[in-house]
């Protein structure tokens, strides 16, 4: 049976979420935080309890998908309730046999972005984050993916979703930018995009700022220095952003994590783990691009109090 678990260190809420027989973390994070009304839920890959990797796309979409599943139960939500998607594809060419899969679970096909990782860890072929609400947040909107060959040509569509919602680019919270070309400041790298596209915007939005939380678009390390000086530089630049808007690092509820070479995982993580010493957001890790030896760590958050 699922169990709901109290973090111990702070109130009722947050609370993290650990499913039975669920896939044990691999890195310094919660499986799910439900703060606010909202789950959010780490990144899932396609080994089961016992590190298993079942053989084929499908039978490791299907995996994937239960892993998730697996803390919805235990938060006491369903599919139905999921307000945000996030799927990454170490082939994109898996993408029509995922979706057909991902599609059966998801018939709502709520907001999502879809993109090529590089490397992610445990050698998965597949990832996927979501965060849950039970009915339809009343405080923010997530609005689906766009993809496009330019970056004005996303940031045309991004405006006629904000328009369908009766928003416009005032009202973003938050809005990751990817690309698949060379990235510039405040874009995310990837490995490839659907359908040949070289940009994408995964964003939300609310006519009213939430008063209590924190959106911190990605932040690239300085571009310098070891790893561990690399995280320690992005950390610095993520507590600046949240102080900003009147939190810290202990409202950090969700982050995503981007590193240049996924076998810096163990040494990110060692540096990562110290700025968390009690309430551990939830996390997703990949390894974006091949490796271009910039900016070797990038890092994005929700953060609630």
């Amino acid at each position: 049976m699922a169990t709901l678990l109290a973090a111990s260190a702070f109130a009722a809420d947050p609370k993290v979420i650990v499913p039975a027989n669920g896939v044990p973390p691999v890195g310094p994070y919660s499986p799910g935080l439900l703060s606010g009304g909202y789950l959010y839920i780490s990144g899932q890959g396609v080994r089961d309890s016992k590190s298993a990797m079942p053989e084929g796309i499908a039978a490791q979409t299907r995996q994937c998908l239960r892993n998730v599943q697996g803390i919805l139960d235990a938060a006491g939500m369903t599919t139905a309730d999921v307000v945000s998607v996030q799927i990454f594809l170490a082939d994109l060419k898996d993408q029509p046999a995922v979706d057909k899969i991902y599609l059966a679970a998801y018939p709502a096909n709520p907001p999502r972005v879809v993109m090529g990782a590089a490397k992610m860890p445990t050698d998965t072929t597949v990832e996927i984050t979501v965060v849950a609400h039970k009915g339809a947040p009343a405080d923010r909107v997530y609005l689906p993916a766009v993809y496009g060959a330019t970056k004005s040509e996303v940031e045309t569509k991004l405006n006629a979703e904000l328009r369908k919602a009766g928003l416009t680019v005032k009202n973003l919270l938050y809005a990751n930018r990817y690309v698949s070309t060379t990235p510039v400041a405040g874009e995310i790298p990837v490995a490839g995009l659907p359908n040949g596209a070289t940009h994408a915007i995964f964003a939300i939005a609310a006519k009213t700022a939430p008063a209590n939380a924190a959106f911190c678009e990605v932040i690239a390390s300085d571009p310098k220095g070891t790893i561990e000086d690399q995280t320690k530089s992005a950390f610095a630049k993520l507590k600046f952003c949240l102080e900003a808007k009147g939190l810290t690092l202990a409202n950090a509820l969700a982050t995503n994590v981007y590193l240049d070479d996924i076998t810096d995982f163990a040494k990110m993580n060692a540096v990562y783990a110290s700025y968390f010493p009690t309430q551990k957001p939830t996390r997703t890790t990949i390894q974006t691009a091949p490796s271009s030896k910039g900016s070797l760590v990038r890092l994005s958050a929700v953060a609630a109090r």
